[in-house]
């Protein structure tokens, strides 16, 4: 019965922590700039170059201090965005 027990714990901790790591938004930078992105309550999220990742929810500041560019915007659980580059000018918008 502890054994049962143990493993009922782990398998209830992986499906809250996986919950938990699907919060959020979804992130795709298509440009050369490298972001630092703070949402929600965290901060120092990267977004590199032609990549995609998650963000937590939430207001939206980024920043290439190398390039001198950023972006800000908002988003909500489940959203998905994405970065373009209009003419050496970074734009973020919800797809």
């Amino acid at each position: 019965m502890k054994a049962f027990l143990a493993i009922a714990a782990a398998v209830t901790s992986l499906t809250l922590a996986h919950a938990a790591a699907d919060a959020g938004c979804r992130i795709r930078n298509g440009t050369k700039w490298d972001f630092t992105i703070e949402s929600g309550n965290t901060s120092n999220q990267r977004v590199g170059p032609n990549t995609t990742t998650s963000i937590a929810a939430g207001k939206i500041k980024g920043v290439d201090k190398k390039a001198g560019k950023s972006i800000s915007g908002t988003c909500k659980d489940g959203d998905s965005l994405e970065v373009k580059d209009e003419g050496g000018v970074p734009v973020l918008t919800i797809k």
